[in-house]
């Protein structure tokens, strides 16, 4: 009798698991300027605005680089855009233990959809005096730290 009730609910414990729902989990990402390379955590994953699937949750690193041409075709003038960051994902809750469990059981699918936005900063480009400063300056400390000390 308890092996006949067993080899029934197999069958119907087999066909929930199949019926299992899953969670689905992303995040888009727009920046200002749009159209900005995305690095994310050291991998090239498009330009922005892009939706990126994620696996799981916690700190990202991001990178942005932008360059467009504010000059004439003849006379190009770059102007260059850079934002090095980082941010963390939100957890749902629906990915806590043992509620993550359930969400995984539960015949419905989750989704955590994250929106991401960020302004990206001009990169401004130094004077050439003050690069020729910069760089006597560092020389001369490279010279100080490379001559021997006196006895």
């Amino acid at each position: 009798m308890i092996l006949a009730r067993l080899l029934c609910s197999l069958p119907l414990a087999a066909a929930a698991l199949a019926l299992a729902g899953c969670v689905e989990r992303r995040i888009t990402i727009g920046s200002d300027p749009p159209g900005a390379l995305l690095l994310m955590n050291d991998q090239e994953v498009g330009h922005t605005p892009v939706t990126v699937p994620i696996t799981w949750d916690g700190d990202y690193d991001l990178r942005f680089r932008y360059e467009k041409n504010v000059g004439t075709p003849e006379s190009p003038k770059i102007v260059r855009y850079y934002l090095h960051t980082h941010k963390k994902t939100i957890k749902p809750w629906f990915d806590v233990i043992p509620m993550d469990l359930v969400a995984e059981l539960l015949p419905i699918q989750f989704k955590d959809e994250q929106v991401w936005a960020f302004p990206i900063p001009e990169v401004q480009e130094p004077a050439d005096k003050d690069l020729i400063d910069r760089a006597r300056s560092l020389k001369a400390e490279m010279e100080a730290a490379t001559r021997p000390a006196a006895k």
